[in-house]
């Protein structure tokens, strides 16, 4: 028995003997393993070292100085179910790189230089779940790239150089749940490019070129519930099909140049929809038919708009007001001048924005006008989207046009218009009478009226009390009596005459 023991003992030291020996052999210099994974991390390695062990489940070779994958790279690795190949140089892929590793079920490939991949490239590895060409410089994808991966649930080709996208390229991806296109050059989507993705439940088409939206192009996306398309260039979203996405649930529209909608049918057809971003848009007002279209929306994102917060901006405001999800309270006025940089709830509660008269009078303010009230009914112009119910006041004086649209004439203006009229009346006056003063004509008359109205003073008493009458009187005169007096004939000098006791003289 002691002799069978030993045997045993022994034979089981030299068991663990070679397992340690193959495990120091399968894992290479300078890498770090852990079971069946081994980790060459940040080594600068330019070549995959080949003292891998056959066994091993999971390689990464990230961070590396890798630049090419040679024919049969990964022969002997027939357990591998997952590969890290990120952040390296990497430029050129064998089309037969990939042979041998059929059980591969994670391929990451990212932060590469892959400019262009052949059609056969990942056909070896048809049990593909995740694939991620992410932060390479592709240019171009053919329909061909992804024909039998079957299995695909999560594809990754974000941040390269694509402009377009193939029709079906796409078609054999019946499982694929997550496509990430963002951050590329795409301008337009064919109808047909999502064919065959049933199951796809998020897509990433952000930071792209696309300048108009259009929901009929995705139709077939039967599963979709997330639709990320932000910071793009997207001015206008239409809707030509009339079918119902009763899936999508999610949809990010932050960042583009949304001004307006093309009318109720664009949230018509997603009438699931829950979380809604519109935040960094050039939206002044949403209408109410809008507005009755979003009544599953539970997440609402509105800031970063040039809001008008004028009569156009109640209707938003009274739906968030009763809107009891969750939603960004920076909802900021971007006019009236007066009203910049208000938060939209706090300047409709605060200044009325929604009081007709209230409305008036700060637009009068706003343009240096003192506010005026009106004694007429004023209807407001056809051209507006809204009604305003009519204002009455008391004292403003209302005309009418021949086009029938109202005019007001304020009181002040009355008022300056008189007195304006009355200050060039005396203007006028002034000037006419300095210009005859000056004049010689003027001069003459002026002096012959000074000296016939001192002669009327020193005139005895009883020649002012003499009726006069049309009959010549006489004065007998004698030449002794003798005073000076001035006569006027067309001018002045020296005469004398003689005074007598009678009262009578001769003229």
């Amino acid at each position: 028995m002691l002799r069978g023991s030993a045997a045993s003992l022994l034979f089981a030291l030299l068991v663990i003997m070679a397992v340690s020996s193959s495990a120091e052999r399968g894992c290479p210099k300078g890498c770090r393993c852990d079971g069946k994974m081994i980790y060459c991390e940040s080594q600068k390695l330019q070549e995959i070292p080949s003292s891998i062990s056959a066994g091993c489940i999971g390689l990464s070779l990230r961070y590396n100085s890798l630049h090419l994958l040679k024919f049969n790279q990964f022969k002997g690795l027939n357990q591998l179910t997952w590969l890290y190949l990120d952040h390296n140089h990497i430029s050129s892929i064998d089309e037969n790189a990939f042979n041998g590793i059929r059980r591969l079920k994670e391929l990451i490939l990212s932060s590469n230089r892959i400019s262009r991949l052949w059609n056969s490239t990942f056909r070896p590895v048809t049990n593909l779940r995740n694939l991620d060409l992410s932060y390479n410089t592709l240019q171009t994808l053919s329909p061909g790239h992804f024909k039998g991966l079957r299995k695909l649930q999560s594809l990754h080709i974000r941040s390269n150089l694509l402009r377009t996208i193939p029709v079906r390229i796409f078609q054999d991806c019946r499982n694929l749940e997550l496509l990430d296109l963002g951050y590329n050059r795409i301008r337009s989507l064919a109808r047909n490019v999502f064919t065959g993705m049933i199951r796809l439940k998020e897509l990433h088409l952000e930071h792209n070129h696309f300048s108009k939206l259009n929901l009929a192009l995705f139709p077939r996306l039967v599963s979709l519930q997330s639709l990320y398309l932000q910071w793009n260039r997207i001015s206008f979203i239409g809707q030509t099909m009339s079918w119902t996405w009763n899936s999508l649930q999610r949809l990010d529209l932050s960042g583009n140049e949304i001004e307006a909608f093309s009318g109720p049918s664009v949230f018509q057809c997603v009438p699931n929809l829950q979380r809604l971003n519109l935040d960094s848009n050039k939206l002044t007002f949403i209408g109410q038919e809008i507005l009755d279209t979003w009544i599953s929306v539970t997440d609402i994102g509105l800031a970063g708009n040039i809001w008008e917060c004028s009569r156009n901006i109640c209707s938003l405001v009274n739906w968030l007001k009763k809107f009891k999800g969750l939603r960004d309270n920076t909802i900021i006025c971007a006019s009236p001048k007066d009203l910049q940089g208000v938060n939209v709830m706090q300047a409709v509660k605060t200044y009325n924005v929604c009081n007709i008269s209230t409305v008036e009078n700060r637009e009068l303010q706003s343009s240096g006008e003192p506010p005026t009230v009106k004694h007429n009914i004023i209807r407001p112009m056809q051209e507006n989207n809204y009604s305003v119910s009519p204002t009455v006041g008391m004292t403003e004086p209302v005309f009418e046009s021949n086009n029938g649209v109202t005019e007001i004439i304020s009181l002040h203006k009355i008022i300056a218009g008189t007195v304006a009229l009355f200050l060039s009346v005396i203007v006028i006056s002034l000037v006419i009478y300095v210009s005859w003063r000056r004049s010689p004509a003027g001069k003459r008359y002026l002096e012959q009226g000074s000296l016939m109205k001192n002669q009327g003073h020193q005139s005895s008493p009883s020649l002012t009390q003499m009726t006069p009458t049309a009959q010549e009187f006489y004065v007998d005169y004698n030449a002794a009596n003798k005073d000076t007096c001035e006569m006027v004939i067309n001018g002045s000098a020296p005469c004398t005459y003689n005074k007598s006791g009678s009262r009578e003289c001769e003229v």
